[in-house]
């Protein structure tokens, strides 16, 4: 399924309580094709229109007058729901505002924001979301399962917890093999932009990434190439 295609089935809650940029996002949506669309100002609202328009994902304000994000998504995914939440924000601590919502929420992105940015972080999340539901992959006798954001060891049966990155970059080098992924690539499907500046970041990911691994499997899973990343499936995995 193309992005456009794919943009132009979803249906996007927007929930903020600045009345012109939820005007703006929505008509920005609606320029890129986007037909189901429902708005909120305050976290009530936005539990009432959960339950009503069902969206495939939302866009949520980082603080609203009747509550913080972190709350609203702990709420969200008790009440059972499991599509993507972005959230935005205007605070210039990233690193606080990822190890909050890490659990809770997919992705965030930082106010004033690039119309073109958050377009591509939206389709990334659908993307990835579609991709996940349902599906297990196996190799070097490690079970990964994306929609649980997990990896197990089929030995002893050990589990250990991916965060929302690593789970999209394991999850795109498994849709790929055997071919490797550039780390462009990865950049543009993970993060949703391409950005020099970030490429930094991929690399730290897949050094933590690679730590988890090894403590499943001595077997190596994530295998660097002269422009990306590749992954190593096992000659049984791949029989």
């Amino acid at each position: 399924m193309d992005t456009e295609n794919l943009l132009f089935s979803k249906r996007i809650l927007t929930v903020d309580d600045d009345d012109y940029l939820r005007n703006v996002l929505s008509s920005q949506f609606r320029n890129e094709g986007v037909v189901y669309l429902a708005e909120a100002a305050r976290a009530s609202e936005a539990f009432e229109q959960v339950e009503l328009f069902k969206p495939d994902l939302i866009l949520l304000d980082i603080e609203l007058p009747d509550g913080h994000s972190l709350d609203i998504c702990q709420r969200l995914r008790a009440r059972g729901f499991e599509k993507p939440i972005i959230i935005m924000t205007s605070e210039q601590d990233e690193a606080s505002v990822v190890t909050g919502l890490d659990k809770v929420a997919n992705d965030f992105i930082t106010k004033p924001m690039r119309v073109g940015e958050l377009l591509a972080l939206v389709r990334a999340q659908l993307r990835q979301y579609n991709l996940l539901v349902d599906v297990k992959f196996t190799s070097q006798n490690v079970e990964f399962q994306p929609a649980n954001k997990t990896l197990a060891s089929l030995d002893t049966k050990q589990v250990i917890v991916l965060t929302e990155k690593e789970t999209m970059i394991l999850t795109e080098l498994f849709r790929i093999w055997p071919e490797a992924v550039p780390k462009e690539t990865l950049l543009s499907e993970v993060w949703g932009y391409n950005n020099v500046l970030a490429t930094h970041t991929l690399e730290t990911h897949i050094y933590r990434l690679r730590q988890k691994i090894s403590r499943l499997s001595e077997a190596p899973l994530v295998e660097t190439t002269h422009n990306g990343y590749k992954l190593i499936k096992d000659k049984k995995t791949q029989d």
